[in-house]
């Protein structure tokens, strides 16, 4: 094979691997959300392999992966663990996404008729089924996810996705816990008022309001689960 043959084979191959990759950080990311792999369980890489049905390789890359992302952490001769789930990483996790969707807020325009309703429609949701945990969560990362959907900073916004995953793994935690649900609808409905009147610099401050709530629950949680 020649040199320039190597570097396409070499580069096809990673092409047609990275869409696996991915695929394969879904599923298993899929699961810590959703507590299958609950934080500081041990995961077992040729049961998950066989499992999802792929190799080891793209399952490591993407254990590898969520580990830089910090939903994993290894330790050597034992491989990977879900991140467990502390007040102090908590503390850092909130203010940092509070003031990312902040950011991301107010670089938007501002919402049109359309995803007002929109807003709207999945809060009166949110406010259906906010005794339902899973659910609850669901429609909850939805309704911050339209809110931000304008926002024309795309690096910005993968940065919160990956972030409002980790918030999921603590809130999810501790509502199959505590059995209770964060109930954030009336905290939603006085951002969008804020957006009806353009008061961005309000909209942005019941935003971060809004994730203060979650965190003064957690955190008095966290200390006495895990002194």
């Amino acid at each position: 094979m020649t040199p320039e043959g190597a570097v396409y084979r070499a580069a096809s191959t990673a092409i047609t691997r990275w869409p696996l990759r991915r695929e394969v950080r879904r599923v298993v990311l899929d699961r810590i959300l959703r507590g299958e792999i609950p934080p500081g369980g041990a995961i077992n890489e040729s049961e998950l392999s066989i499992d999802i049905g792929v190799s080891r390789t793209p399952l490591r890359e993407a254990l590898l992966g969520l580990e830089r992302e910090g939903f994993l952490r290894s330790e050597a001769g034992r491989g990977f663990f879900a991140a467990s789930l502390t007040a102090e990483d908590a503390e850092e996790l909130y203010p940092t996404l509070w003031t990312l969707e902040g950011l991301a807020l107010a670089s938007s325009p501002s919402p049109n008729p359309a995803r007002m309703a929109e807003l709207e429609r999945v809060n009166a949701d949110l406010a259906r089924y906010e005794r339902i945990p899973e659910r609850a969560l669901d429609l909850d990362r939805l309704w911050h996810d339209t809110l931000l959907a304008a926002c024309p900073r795309r690096r910005l916004l993968a940065m919160i996705e990956v972030l409002k995953d980790q918030a999921r793994c603590y809130e999810r935690a501790y509502m199959a816990d505590s059995g209770r649900v964060f109930a954030s609808t009336r905290q939603h409905e006085e951002i969008l008022e804020a957006l009806e009147k353009d008061d961005r610099e309000t909209a942005v401050r019941l935003l971060e309001s809004n994730w203060r709530v979650s965190l003064d629950f957690l955190l008095p949680w966290l200390r006495k689960a895990r002194p």
